[in-house]
């Protein structure tokens, strides 16, 4: 049904070209997804000869890392082998502390077989893992992230006129790397400021051509890592990564990290279990602006970030994008009709005013 749309996938957003390795994974979570995998594993083969499909057990959570099994399918058996032997695989799985040197040395020294391309289909995003870190930072790998994905969205956020949206998500993250300072609200009680010094913006373009490149799909969005420690006030939370919330919570922040809830709703509860076990995923991660004109899904993450006129603050990890936070756990929330300034030493810029974009 959509096949016009998947080729237009592998050919325009990810520039898939003769003979490139191509690596396609998801997760077992949804069938639907597995299916979508199969469909476009069959168009990929008819432009390169190299096309590799992996499905794995869940994770049952966005940004925790990948299992072993997608590791040897993507490196190596040896060099997951010697990982193991020296502790560090564990390590990377959990999220402790190890040496990144050390490991890229061994990933550089056995690797067999890495893809030029991966197309990331697991429910569960993999976007913010040292899985894809590695992967885009060492080797230059091409990585489209599309957790969340349903194939509605090829008929939406997907057919975008993508070099709009590349200009547009270039533009303001250039803003936000000459930036020092946010400052957010919104009608219905937002109020939150926090420091984006020294960090630098990265736009989520579409466009997945250049050596190392990532970022999501459907894309649509300006984004940084603030300064974990930075953030103060109140974000209220209406939709959950996959639902509308029966009532509202509201997130209070201080010294960058979520002090207390307010609110009653199943979602808290979720929320409150993850803070118990990870008291890091307290901490503000990141800031994004959306971009898409054609992204209007409010009650799945990975379209409502990318909505042209809304920004998302996230918690929990952000050490694959500028920041230092390590926590099996990165969730988005959208606020909606936003007003918000960046500003620095001497000036001050209105982005968004209501929901509008300003001229940058």
């Amino acid at each position: 049904m959509f096949e016009n749309q998947m080729q237009k996938l592998l050919k325009v957003n990810l520039n898939l070209k003769e003979n490139e390795r191509l690596l396609i994974f998801t997760d077992d979570y949804r069938k639907d997804l597995i299916d979508l995998v199969n469909t476009i594993e069959d168009l990929a083969k008819e432009l390169t000869n190299y096309v590799k499909k992996v499905i794995f057990p869940t994770t049952g959570q966005h940004g925790s890392e990948p299992p072993e099994i997608l590791w040897r399918e993507t490196f190596g058996e040896k060099a997951v082998e010697i990982l193991k032997e020296e502790g560090l695989l564990e390590k990377i799985l959990s999220k402790e502390p190890y040496d990144f040197n050390k490991v890229a040395k061994i990933l550089m020294d056995y690797h067999v077989g890495i893809p030029n391309v991966v197309l990331a289909l697991s429910h569960y995003s993999t976007t913010h893992t040292t899985y894809r870190k590695f992967l885009t930072d060492i080797f230059k790998v091409r990585y489209a992230s599309m957790p969340l994905f349903e194939p509605e969205m090829f008929l939406g956020p997907m057919d975008v006129d993508w070099d709009y949206v590349s200009k547009l998500s270039i533009d303001i993250a250039e803003v936000l790397t000459e930036g020092e300072y946010v400052e957010v609200e919104s009608p219905y009680g937002v109020r939150m400021e926090f420091s984006i010094q020294g960090r630098k913006g990265i736009p989520d373009t579409g466009l997945l051509i250049g050596p190392g490149t990532y970022g999501n799909l459907p894309a649509g969005e300006a984004f940084i890592a603030p300064l974990e420690e930075s953030a103060y006030g109140r974000l209220v939370i209406l939709y959950a990564p996959n639902r509308k919330l029966e009532r509202e919570i509201s997130l209070h922040f201080k010294d960058g990290a979520v002090d207390r809830i307010e609110g009653f709703e199943d979602y808290r509860y979720e929320l409150e279990k993850v803070f118990d076990n990870y008291p890091n995923a307290r901490y503000i991660a990141e800031f994004g602006i959306g971009t898409n004109p054609k992204a209007k899904r409010p009650d799945n993450i990975l379209e409502a970030e990318k909505i042209m006129g809304t920004i998302h603050i996230a918690i929990g990890d952000n050490h694959t994008f500028g920041g230092k936070n390590k926590v099996p756990f990165h969730t988005d929330y959208v606020v909606f009709e936003p007003t918000v300034v960046v500003g620095g030493k001497g000036w001050r810029k209105e982005l968004l005013v209501k929901g509008k974009l300003q001229k940058i």
